[in-house]
């Protein structure tokens, strides 16, 4: 934790010192979902995310987080957080070079939390007022703490890329591909979304996840996915 800490700091000031330079522009996304059942069946999931991006001529910051609890009959049978920080230092209108911080949490995947740190560069293939596709490359350090207690430390790539398509007026599609890992395996996650704004500020959300998992402890799936239906609020 007081790593995390320490890159959120470093990370912090060097985009306060380049933005009071500039003017950037602020966007945030909340979605929260909730499904109870009763009866037979008694079940409770909360899903709960959020998106903060503040894009400039110099800098681009992007802060997301995400909560997942799952009960079933007072018994908890799913639990994980993580969330990100992410500094985009841009060169040229497509090439910039980014400092990504990540931190997970999973009691059911076992670990107890991973720490990532990593550093690359990032190009913007197409960018247009409909779509939108970037692809980054990194390398940097993870630290993971696993169930029981367990300490391992690596060096790990990264790679990543994403694509958005604004098909009208209301509705958006997004794709989103990562991998990530080093010696002690690799994680890749994959996100497909599509958004269908209801008015100004509130939006319908439908999303499929899948997350693979290289190396996992005996008695733990390789891989995990999630089926969101969610409302946003943006702002």
């Amino acid at each position: 934790m007081r790593e995390l800490l320490m890159v959120v700091l470093v990370l912090a000031f060097a985009g306060s010192a380049v933005a009071t330079e500039e003017k950037r522009f602020w966007k945030s996304d909340l979605e929260l979902g909730f499904v109870q059942t009763g009866g037979n069946t008694q079940t409770r999931t909360l899903n709960a995310k959020g998106k903060l991006v503040g894009d400039g001529d110099i800098l681009r910051t992007t802060i997301e987080g995400s909560a997942l609890s799952t009960t079933d009959r007072k018994t908890t049978t799913a639990e994980k957080y993580n969330a990100s920080i992410q500094e985009d230092w841009k060169m040229t209108a497509y090439d910039y070079l980014f400092g990504r911080l990540g931190f997970d949490t999973d009691r059911f995947g076992g670990f107890k939390r991973r720490l990532s740190e990593t550093i690359g560069y990032g190009r913007e293939l197409i960018k247009s007022e409909t779509l939108d596709w970037k692809i980054e490359l990194g390398a940097g350090a993870r630290q993971t703490t696993l169930i029981p207690a367990e300490n391992r430390n690596e060096i790990i790539g990264r790679a990543s890329t994403g694509v958005r398509w604004k098909i009208n007026d209301a509705a958006t599609f997004t794709q989103t591909l990562s991998s990530e890992g080093g010696k002690e395996g690799f994680v890749s996650k994959s996100v497909t979304a599509l958004q269908q704004k209801l008015n100004s500020r509130l939006a319908s959300k439908i999303s499929f996840l899948a997350q693979h998992t290289s190396k996992v402890p005996v008695g733990t799936k390789n891989t995990n996915t999630e089926i969101g239906l969610t409302l946003v609020w943006s702002y």
